[in-house]
C-alpha cells in the first residue's frame, strides 16, 4: 500500500512525498543549506530528547518462524539509521555481537529505519523480513508515543556456514566400514587447516569416537589426525586420509554437512597365525601338541599347545616374517597339510602389521601295518604262485586277532589280491573260506584248513607274503535227465528243453544241444527250440564228457477255415436272422494279404461258402452279388462287397463273416411332401410350395432345430427314403440328412441366417423335389445410440459416468460397451463410469453388439498449475507436461541455494500445499526431492552431478499429474588445489626448464594456471611454466590456478662459475726482469655482481711505461677448479673500454685459455664484463666493475 505523508517544512521549502513500503525514504532539498543545517540539527537534538524508544535484533533465524529463539545467535556489525518522517537521520547504531540494535529517548513522532545492506556479513544470507523490506533496507514508518518502546523491525539471517560430523573408530578387519563390534576411539585429537596451512578450529572425539566441526565458513579445508600412540591409521572414507593422518583437500559449501571424513584406526602387533592339527583318519582335533613359532633367522619367538578341539593360536604379533614346527608324536606321521609340509614345518610367512592368517592346518595319521597277499589257483599243486595261475575271484579272507575275534574281513578282487590296511600293531592270523569246487593243501603260510600261522604288524609295515593256493576238485558227469523224450508241434509253435546233469556236483555241467535237421526246428545252446517246417527230426543232448540223450520231434502245418452265407437282409439291418434265406449262386472268392486269388466258390442252396485248409495267415474276401440284388453294407463287408483282413491262426475256424444282399426295389411314385412336426402351422404340404423361411431360432416339435420332410406314396404311406439323396446349395446355412426309424424322413438341420437351395432325389437319381429354405433373424438390431454429451472437459482424479440410450427401444440386445482410446489419459468402467487419470486428449468409443458407435472426445487437464520460482534474472515459468528443464550442476536460486523452488496453484491462482501431491526424482543422484519447510514449496535438490532425471508428481490416487525432465548439464567445476612435480630447485645460471604443475581436479573447468617469479632477474619464467636461471640468488615462482588458489617452487640459483677473482699486476723494474707484485686481490667473486678497484692517487704511478709493467688486472674464472676456456667455450665483452682495456700484450690466447681476462686500467669510470657461452649464446656472468 501507499503512505501518503505531508512532511515538515525545512528551510523555506515543504515537501510532500509518497512512500512505498520498501522504497528509498524520499531525499529533501532545502533552499537554504546553513539554515536547513542548523535547523536540522536542532531537529535532531529536539528528536533525541523524548522518552521513546525502538530497540530489536538481527539474528540467525534456525527455524525460520520470524522470532528470535533460544540458541540462535545475533549477527553482529549492521549498520541501521533512525530518520524521521521529514527524512532526517537522527541517529545510527551498529548491531553488537548480540545483534541488537536500540534508539532511544525519542521524541514522539514518526520514524522509519534503514539498514545498510552492505554491511550483512558475507557469512549471513537473508532469510526472514520483519517490518523492513529486503529489497532496499527501508522499513515502513511507525509512530512512536511519548515513553512508548517500540519493537518488532528486524531481519533473521541463514548462516552460510557448514559443518563437519565424522566419526573415528577401531576398524579391526581393516575393511573400511565400521562393522559390529568394531568401537568409536575417544579422544582423538582431530584439526581442521584451510589451504594455507592455518589451524582453524581443533576438536577431539567423543566417548563414541565422534567428532564435529561446526559454523565453518565456506572454503577449502584438509585434515589432520593425531594418531593415538600404538595405533595406526588403515582405512579412511573413500581413502581420503593418508597414513601421516593428513587428508586431501575437501570444499565447504554454505549449509553443507560433510559425513565422510571418518577414519579407521588399528592397534599396532595386531597380527595373528592360528590354524588346527588334526587326525586325518577322524578329522578330529588332535590336543595337547606342542606347535613353535620362530623368526626366519631360526629364533624361536613363542610356543603354544593345542587345545581340545586341536586349534592353536600366535596373537599380538608384530610384522615381520615367521615359520613354525610342530612336535609329531612318535606313534604318528603327517599326511597333510595346509602351509605345512609333511615333515611338520611350515613354509615361510609375512604378516603385515594387522595380518591374521588362520588357514595353516597340519593332518596326521596314527602309525599302522597293511597287508596285501593274493588267494590263486594253484594249478601244480606246489604252493607258489607260477606264471600262468591266476588268481581267484571272489573268495573270502577273514582277519583275526589272538583271542580268535575277528578284525576284519574282505573278499579278493578279479586279481585274487586282498587287502588289510590300517592294522593296529600286534599278532595275527587270517582264515580262508575254500570256495565251491576247490581243495586246498598246507603250504609256507597256510595249513590244509587254509589258516596261517600268527604274525605279528608291525608299524608302517607292508606284508605281501600271506598268499594262499587252490586247486580245483573234479567231478564227472555220470548221466542227463531230460522233461520229455518226444516233442509234437505246430509250426510256428516255441518251446524249451529242460536238462540237468547228474551228479549234482558235477564240476563241469556244461551240455549241448544239436538236431538233425534244423530246416524242420531249430535250437539255441541254452535248448530253446522252434518249429519251422512240417516235418520228423532228433534233438541230441550231449555232456562235457560225451554222455548223450535223444528227444524224437514231430512237427504239423498249422491250418484254418473260413465260412459263412450270403443271405437275403429283409429288414436291411446288416445281420442274419430268423427267416432270413440265404442266396444260392453268389461268387465268393479268397484273396491272399497280397491281393492274389486262393479259391473261388459259389454259394450252396443255403447261400453257404466254405474255404478249408487254409495255412495261418491274412486274407480278405470278395462276394459278387447275383443279378436280382444288390450289396449292403454290414459289419463284414463293405457295400462293394470286400472284407477287412482276416487273420486265420492253426486250426481256427472263422464263421462271422455273413454277406447281407438286398433286392432290386422301382423307384416308389412322390404323391405328397409334407414339412412335419412344425409347432407353429402343423403339418404343411409341401408338393406344389417352392420355399420354407424359418427364424434362425426355430425348433421342431421335439425342440430340435430342423425342418423335418416326409414323402408319402400313392396309398398316404410314408416312402421308404433308402437311397434317396438330400443336397444343400450352402451347407453353412443347412444341412440334410436322411432319418428315423424306418429311414423316412428328411431333416434339414439349420446352422444361420441365409438362403439355399434344396434338392431331394430318388435311388435312380430323379428330382423328386426342388425348394429354397430361408433362414431369417429373429433379433432386432440396435440402429443408433444416444449420448448425453459428446464432450467431457475434466481433470486429473475426477471420476463420472456416461449416459447413453440405444435405439430402438425394442432392440434385442441393448448391451453397449466403452472403450477408452487411450486408458492411461481416461479409464472407464464397463457400466460407463469413468475416471480421469492424466493430462491429455483421448476419446472414449461407445459400441453395440451390432457394431453401432458413437465418440465422445475427452479433455483432460492437471488440476493444478506447477510453476519454478526464484530464477536468477528470469521470470517464473510454467510447466508444461514432459517440459524440459535445462540448468548446470552449479545452479543456484535467487536465495543462493542449489534448489529448484516449485509452487502449486489451483484454477483460482490460490497456492496449493504441495503435501498433497507424491514426487519423485528417477535418479536422487542428479535431483534430488526435499521435505517441505512448511512455506507451500516444493525444493528439488540440485545434487551437482550431470545427467538428466525425470521428475514425477503424483496426487493421492496415484494418477500422474505432472511429468517433466530436469537436464542437469557439468557447470564450471572450480580448482580445489594445484600441485607441483617438486616444490623447491637447486639449479645453476644459464640453465632451464619447466615447472610441472596439475590443477586439482582432474575435470576442473579452467585450468589455466598463472607462473609469477618474485624476481625475474634472478629466474625468468614463462606463461608455460618454462624457466630461465639468470644469476645467482634465491627465487620463489607462485603458480596460481584460474581462482586464485596457489603454491610455490622455491629456486635457488647457484653461480655459473665455481670460482671468480681478480687481482692487479704491478712489476716496477721490468727492463731488469724484476719479480711481478700482486695487489689488490678480491676473491669469492663467482656470487658478485659489483667490484670496485680503488686506485686513489696512485693511479697514475701504477699506468705502464717503458721502465714498469703494464699495470694490468686479472679476472680468472674457474669451473668446478677447472680454468673456462675463453677460445673455445666461452667469450667476454668488456661495455667500457676506455676504463677497462683488452688491447693488451696480455691479453693473449694462451691466457685467455686459462680463464683469464687480462685488461688494462685506463683511467676511473664503469665497465661492464659480460661472459657469454659459446655454445647456445646465453650469458653466464655479469659483472659491474667500478674503478676509483
Amino acid at each position: 500500500m501507499k503512505l501518503n505523508k505531508k512532511l515538515n517544512k525545512v528551510g523555506r521549502v515543504a515537501v510532500v512525498g509518497t512512500l512505498m513500503i520498501g522504497m528509498i525514504a524520499p531525499t529533501l532539498t532545502p533552499v537554504t543549506a546553513a539554515a536547513a543545517t542548523n535547523k536540522a540539527e536542532a531537529k535532531v537534538q529536539a528528536l533525541q530528547a523524548g522518552t521513546g524508544s525502538v530497540s530489536d535484533a538481527m539474528f540467525e533465524d534456525l527455524n525460520g518462524n520470524n522470532i528470535k529463539d533460544a540458541g540462535e545467535k545475533g549477527v553482529a556489525g549492521i549498520s541501521i539509521t533512525l530518520y524521521s518522517d521529514s527524512g532526517q537521520a537522527v541517529a545510527t547504531a551498529v548491531t553488537g555481537a548480540d545483534g541488537t540494535y536500540s534508539f532511544a529517548n525519542l521524541e514522539a513522532g514518526t520514524y522509519y529505519l534503514h539498514v545498510d545492506l552492505s554491511t550483512i556479513p558475507a557469512n549471513e544470507r537473508l532469510f526472514t523480513t520483519t517490518g523492513i523490506n529486503s529489497q532496499d533496507g527501508n522499513s515502513s514508518y511507525f509512530t512512536i508515543a511519548e515513553g512508548q518502546a517500540v519493537t518488532g523491525y528486524h531481519f533473521g539471517f541463514s548462516p552460510q556456514v557448514g559443518k563437519i560430523a565424522s566419526y573415528i573408530w577401531n576398524d579391526k578387519n581393516a575393511n573400511g566400514y565400521k562393522d559390529a563390534g568394531e568401537d568409536g576411539i575417544a579422544n582423538v585429537t582431530v584439526g581442521l587447516f584451510d589451504i594455507y596451512g592455518v589451524q582453524v578450529a581443533t576438536t577431539t572425539t567423543d566417548a563414541d569416537g565422534n567428532y564435529k566441526f561446526e559454523s565453518v565458513d565456506p572454503g577449502q579445508y584438509y585434515e589432520k589426525v593425531q594418531t593415538p600412540e600404538g595405533m595406526k591409521i588403515v582405512t579412511s572414507s573413500g581413502n581420503t586420509f593418508g597414513g601421516d593422518g593428513v587428508s586431501g583437500y575437501f570444499n565447504i559449501l554454505a549449509q553443507s554437512n560433510v559425513t565422510n571424513m571418518n577414519v579407521g584406526l588399528q592397534t599396532l602387533n595386531n597380527a595373528a597365525l592360528q590354524g588346527i592339527v588334526k587326525d586325518d583318519t577322524t578329522s578330529n582335533g588332535i590336543a595337547n601338541l606342542t606347535v613353535n613359532l620362530y623368526s626366519t633367522s631360526g629364533e624361536k619367538i613363542s610356543d603354544t599347545q593345542t587345545d581340545a578341539t586341536g586349534h592353536y593360536a600366535f596373537t599380538g604379533l608384530p610384522a615381520g616374517n615367521y615359520y613354525m614346527t610342530v612336535g609329531v608324536p612318535s606313534n604318528y606321521k603327517p599326511t597333510s597339510g595346509t602351509g605345512f609340509g609333511l615333515d611338520g614345518n611350515s613354509y615361510y610367512v609375512q604378516l603385515g602389521d594387522s595380518t591374521v592368517i588362520s588357514t595353516f592346518s597340519l593332518g596326521l595319521t596314527e602309525k599302522t601295518g597293511a597287508i596285501h597277499s593274493n588267494i590263486y589257483n594253484d594249478i601244480n599243486k606246489n604252493g607258489v604262485k607260477d606264471s600262468g595261475e591266476n588268481g581267484l575271484e571272489g573268495v573270502r579272507v577273514d582277519l583275526y586277532n589272538t583271542s580268535g575275534v575277528s578284525v576284519a574281513n574282505t573278499v579278493t578282487d578279479a586279481s585274487g589280491n586282498y587287502t588289510f590296511a590300517n592294522i593296529q600293531p600286534g599278532t595275527y592270523y587270517v582264515r580262508v573260506t575254500t570256495p565251491d569246487g576247490y581243495s586246498s593243501q598246507a603250504n609256507g603260510h597256510f595249513g590244509s584248513d587254509n589258516v596261517s600261522g600268527y604274525f605279528t604288524v608291525s608299524a608302517d609295515q607292508d606284508i605281501t607274503n600271506l598268499n594262499d593256493g587252490m586247486f580245483k576238485t573234479i567231478v564227472e558227469p555220470t548221466g542227463i535227465t531230460v522233461d520229455t523224450s518226444d516233442i509234437a508241434a505246430f509250426t510256428g509253435d516255441k518251446g524249451k528243453i529242460n536238462a540237468t546233469v547228474e551228479p549234482s556236483n558235477a564240476t563241469d555241467k556244461t551240455l549241448t544241444y544239436t538236431v538233425s535237421d534244423p530246416s524242420i526246428l531249430s535250437v539255441d545252446a541254452n535248448g530253446n527250440w522252434t518249429a519251422l517246417a512240417k516235418g520228423e527230426t532228433d534233438i541230441t543232448v550231449t555232456a562235457s564228457n560225451g554222455i548223450s540223450e535223444v528227444i524224437h520231434v514231430v512237427v504239423t502245418q498249422k491250418v484254418g477255415e473260413i465260412k459263412s452265407f450270403v443271405f437275403e437282409d429283409t429288414n436291411k439291418n446288416g445281420t442274419k436272422e430268423a427267416g432270413e434265406s440265404g442266396v444260392a449262386g453268389a461268387t465268393v472268392e479268397l484273396h491272399a494279404a497280397d491281393g492274389s486269388v486262393i479259391a473261388t466258390q459259389t454259394t450252396d442252396a443255403t447261400g453257404q461258402y466254405d474255404f478249408k485248409d487254409i495255412p495261418v495267415g491274412p486274407y480278405y474276401v470278395v462276394v459278387t452279388a447275383p443279378k436280382g440284388y444288390d450289396l449292403k453294407a454290414n459289419y463284414a463287408f463293405g457295400d462293394d462287397g470286400v472284407t477287412g483282413y482276416i487273420n486265420v491262426t492253426g486250426s481256427s475256424v472263422v464263421t462271422n463273416y455273413d454277406c447281407s444282399l438286398v433286392k432290386d426295389v422301382a423307384p416308389t411314385t412322390v404323391s405328397s411332401i409334407k414339412w412335419i412336426y412344425n409347432n407353429a402351422d402343423g403339418n404343411v404340404e409341401m408338393l406344389d410350395r417352392n420355399s420354407i423361411t424359418i427364424a434362425d431360432n426355430y425348433l421342431d416339435s421335439y425342440n430340435n432345430p430342423n425342418v423335418n420332410i416326409q414323402l408319402y406314396d400313392q396309398n398316404n404311406n410314408p416312402i421308404d427314403l433308402t437311397g434317396y439323396t438330400v443336397t444343400m446349395g450352402d451347407d453353412t446355412i443347412a444341412t440334410g440328412t436322411v432319418y428315423g426309424p424306418d429311414n423316412n424322413i428328411v431333416a434339414l438341420t439349420r446352422h444361420k441366417v441365409g438362403a439355399t437351395a434344396v434338392t431331394i432325389k430318388d435311388p435312380t437319381g430323379r428330382v423328386v423335389k426342388n425348394f429354397v429354405l430361408n433362414i431369417v433373424s429373429s433379433i432386432v438390431p440396435a440402429t443408433d445410440i444416444t449420448l448425453d454429451a459428446t464432450n467431457i472437459n475434466t481433470t486429473i482424479g475426477t471420476a463420472g459416468k456416461i449416459n447413453a440410450t440405444v435405439s430402438p427401444s425394442n432392440a434385442t440386445d441393448k448391451s453397449l460397451t466403452y472403450t477408452s482410446a487411450n486408458p492411461n489419459i481416461l479409464s472407464v468402467a464397463a457400466d460407463g463410469s469413468w475416471e480421469a487419470k492424466a493430462e491429455g486428449t483421448t476419446t472414449v468409443t461407445v459400441k453395440t453388439v451390432n457394431n453401432i458407435t458413437k465418440t465422445i472426445t475427452v479433455n483432460v487437464t492437471s488440476p493444478v498449475s506447477i510453476q519454478l520460482k526464484n530464477i536468477p534474472n528470469y521470470p517464473d515459468r510454467t510447466i508444461v507436461a514432459n517440459d524440459q528443464l535445462n540448468i548446470n550442476t552449479d545452479y543456484v536460486n535467487t536465495f543462493g541455494s542449489h534448489d529448484l523452488d516449485f509452487k502449486f496453484y489451483n484454477a483460482t491462482s490460490a497456492e496449493v500445499n504441495p503435501t498433497a501431491y507424491t514426487v519423485t526424482s528417477s535418479d536422487t543422484s542428479i535431483i534430488g526431492v526435499k521435505a517441505t519447510y512448511g512455506d507451500n514449496y516444493l525444493r528439488l535438490a540440485v545434487q551437482g552431478k550431470a545427467g538428466s532425471s525425470v521428475i514425477t508428481v503424483k496426487d493421492a490416487k496415484g494418477n500422474l499429474i505432472r511429468q517433466f525432465t530436469v537436464n542437469v548439464a557439468q557447470g564450471s567445476i572450480q580448482p580445489t588445489g594445484v600441485t607441483v612435480d617438486t616444490t623447491s630447485v637447486t639449479t645453476k645460471v644459464a640453465n632451464t626448464g619447466k615447472i610441472n604443475a596439475t590443477v586439482q581436479p582432474a575435470n576442473a573447468t579452467d585450468k589455466t594456471l598463472t607462473y609469477t617469479s618474485s624476481n625475474p632477474s634472478i629466474l625468468k619464467v614463462n606463461a608455460d611454466g618454462t624457466w630461465e636461471a639468470l644469476k645467482n640468488g634465491t627465487a620463489t615462482v607462485t603458480v596460481k590456478t584460474s581462482n586464485g588458489l596457489t603454491t610455490t617452487v622455491t629456486f635457488t640459483v647457484q653461480t655459473y662459475f665455481s670460482s671468480i677473482m681478480e687481482q692487479g699486476n704491478f712489476n716496477p723494474s721490468k727492463s731488469t726482469g724484476g719479480p711481478v707484485t700482486y695487489y689488490d686481490v678480491v676473491n669469492s667473486l663467482a656470487d658478485k655482481d659489483n667490484v670496485t678497484l680503488t686506485y686513489n692517487a696512485t693511479l697514475d704511478t701504477k699506468v705502464a711505461n717503458d721502465d714498469q709493467t703494464n699495470g694490468r688486472r686479472q679476472f680468472l674464472f674457474y669451473i668446478d677448479s677447472t680454468p673456462a676456456n675463453f677460445n673455445t667455450d666461452y667469450s667476454f665483452t668488456i661495455s667500457n673500454q676506455t676504463v677497462l682495456d683488452p688491447t693488451i700484450v696480455n691479453n693473449s690466447e694462451s691466457t685467455r685459455a686459462i680463464g683469464h681476462i687480462e685488461v688494462r686500467v685506463k683511467q676511473r669510470g664503469t665497465s661492464v664484463i659480460t661472459v657469454t657461452r659459446k655454445s647456445d649464446g646465453k650469458v653466464v656472468k655479469t659483472l659491474n666493475v667500478t674503478v676509483q
